[in-house]
């Protein structure tokens, strides 16, 4: 599964450490770095990309239109997307993980969240899997996540930065019906 984790100019300087953490938790994945300027990248390990999006001030202070034509190009029909903050701070666990995939992979779900910031908005779905109410807010939150493909575009607005991709989308993401998912538990569940 492809890991896509978007980045700008101004935090290119977190890769190496998002790597280290990354590859010391979870290794061997395939993390694709979607950014501006590659020159701004430090030398990534082999499992390591960087895709320019283009001149970032080309793209103003908007999030969503450098990725459109790059999730449209793309050929997965799923994937994680995250942020360059969000790090990991322990050991995925792998089983786990692989239900939440299993899920998503298999068109069950439309998302699946990988901590459990969410679960106080969810209610029972499968035995250590929890479905997020369609009331809840929060539902296009960026915080690490697998994503299938076409319910990520639906909410891929032009001209939305991060921070509107997760508001603006949220009144119309409650009425969706969409299937969004997460590990029940706490915090010691988390995946990211």
């Amino acid at each position: 599964m492809k890991i896509l984790v978007t980045t700008s100019d101004k935090y290119s300087f977190l890769l190496e450490p998002y790597c280290e953490l990354f590859n010391r938790y979870w290794p061997g994945q395939e993390i694709i770095f979607l950014g501006f300027n590659i020159s701004k990248s430090p030398k990534l390990p082999d499992n390591c990309s960087f895709v320019s999006l283009g001149n970032q001030k080309d793209f103003g202070s908007s999030w969503t239109d450098p990725l459109i034509p790059y999730i449209d190009g793309l050929e997965s029909d799923y994937f994680i997307v995250t942020v360059e903050d969000m790090m990991l701070t322990d050991y995925v666990d792998v089983e786990r993980m692989k239900l939440l995939e299993d899920e998503v992979r298999t068109g069950k779900a439309h998302k699946a969240i990988l901590d459990t910031h969410l679960n106080i908005h969810a209610e029972e779905y499968k035995p250590n899997i929890l479905k997020l109410k369609q009331e809840a807010p929060y539902r296009t939150t960026l915080h690490p996540c697998i994503w299938r493909k076409e319910y990520f575009k639906k909410y891929l607005n032009p001209n939305f930065t991060a921070w509107d991709f997760e508001i603006k989308n949220m009144k119309q993401s409650q009425s969706d019906e969409a299937t969004i998912i997460s590990l029940s538990g706490d915090k010691e569940t988390n995946l990211f």
